[in-house]
């Protein structure tokens, strides 16, 4: 290839159709500028990893982290009762679901623990702007600009200048949570369908991304020379994810779910020293307003399966012990079931972790079922911030400030081992 299309202005035409794909428009994932400005091989990484599983529709946690022992449930709950001798039993009080078989194995081998009657003050029942709230860690929800996981990382730059810090797997648009300042997400429903628009498998173009990548980025962020780099950079990275995701080989059987084909895909990620610290992903049909039981009598099959073999497989592949799995919703359900034998969006529900470097079991107790937020028909009362789970992993996991990312202190969950 001739020095004179490097030196041209068709680069620049080239480049634009090139950086499309990385959903940023002309823009260039701050990610690539410091690869670019960095090394052009990703490094392995031994840091800790976060997966977060967003369970979207408001999940009624009281079906799953079942209060068995309170007088008061059998009351409440008839079509969506589940029965004493069903329940996996946890302590005198509280049990797991049925088809939590998985997850209860975990917790009898140290690495399953569950937070009960997490919210904040003043719910808000709306299914978008609650997830902004979880999202963006705050109330005022999408107005304060980036996420929590986003912030993170962002305040992670200093140590980690070439990796892709957050990977949304699942999804083609970024989740809230996953918006820093200057970081931003890869994001993919498919990771053989993930490709830096200017790779199509063409030896030309394959001729002149090498070509670029040994070029020397001379000029400004922005200019023609540094966005050669920086997309021969992007290109190589989405290289990495396919390559990373097609030649796992797992010895663990997944479900063949969304959520365990996703989770798979992580778990091949992260045992390939991509160097990512947030995976996210998710799983919907939780909002249970009719004929719940046996929908979410399904959903809970869906995630015991995929998340049991995510964590497994991480085991066999020696990588148990770097990652902590969390589900999220953006609220509970009500106490009391409504007349369609369903559940209406309610405020507190539990949070469940997964991993190793866990201290297992129970952390708090279940809120009251007769004391509640919004009177007899209401809903769970927070007893834990849902900001002080976020801390916690903050602290304690991630490294990273809590204070910082939040913009404010709270007290934490004694979660980690």
């Amino acid at each position: 290839m001739s020095r004179s299309f490097l030196d041209s202005g068709s680069r620049r035409a080239f480049l634009a159709r090139g950086l499309g794909a990385i959903g940023v428009g002309a823009a260039i994932p701050e990610f690539v500028l410091r690869t670019a400005a960095a090394a052009p091989e990703p490094a392995e990484s031994a840091d800790r990893v976060l997966v977060v599983v967003q369970l979207s529709g408001g999940h009624d946690a009281i079906s799953a982290l079942v209060p068995y022992g309170h007088e008061e449930y059998a009351k409440v709950r008839q079509a969506t009762r589940i029965a004493d001798d069903q329940v996996l039993k946890i302590n005198e009080e509280l049990g797991l679901h049925p088809n939590l078989k998985g997850w209860k194995e975990l917790l009898d081998q140290g690495a399953f623990a569950a937070v009960p009657g997490v919210g904040y003050p003043n719910t808000n029942y709306s299914h978008f702007t609650a997830t902004e709230i979880w999202f963006a860690a705050d109330p005022k929800g999408r107005d304060v600009g980036s996420g929590w996981l986003g912030r993170a990382c962002d305040a992670c730059l200093g140590e980690h200048r070439d990796q892709i810090p957050m990977i949304a797997v699942g999804t083609e648009k970024s989740p809230l949570s996953l918006s820093g300042k200057i970081q931003a997400a890869v994001c993919f429903n498919d990771p053989q369908s993930f490709r830096y628009r200017g790779d199509r498998n063409d030896p030309r173009r394959a001729e002149l991304y090498k070509a670029m990548s040994q070029s020397v980025p001379e000029g400004a962020p922005g200019s023609v020379e540094w966005i050669a780099r920086a997309s021969a950079v992007a290109n190589d990275a989405s290289a990495r994810i396919r390559r990373l995701a097609s030649s796992y080989a797992s010895k663990v059987d997944y479900p063949t779910t969304g959520l365990g084909r996703n989770l798979r895909v992580i778990a091949g990620l992260v045992s390939g020293g991509l160097g990512t610290r947030v995976y996210w992903t998710s799983i919907g049909g939780f909002d249970t307003h009719r004929g719940q039981r046996q929908r979410h009598d399904t959903l809970m099959t869906q995630l015991n399966d995929a998340i049991f073999a995510f964590q497994n497989d991480l085991a066999q592949q020696g990588q148990a012990d770097r990652v902590v799995t969390i589900t999220m919703s953006e609220f509970g359900r009500r106490v009391k079931e409504n007349g369609s034998e369903g559940t209406d969006h309610g405020a507190a529900a539990a949070m469940f972790l997964f991993g190793s470097k866990l201290k297992a079991g129970v952390h708090g107790t279940h809120p009251s079922l007769t004391d509640l937020q919004g009177g007899g028909g209401g809903s769970l009362k927070h007893t834990v911030d849902f900001r002080s789970v976020y801390g916690t992993l903050l602290d304690g996991w991630l490294g990273v400030s809590s204070e910082s990312v939040l913009g404010a202190s709270f007290p934490g969950v004694d979660l980690l081992a």
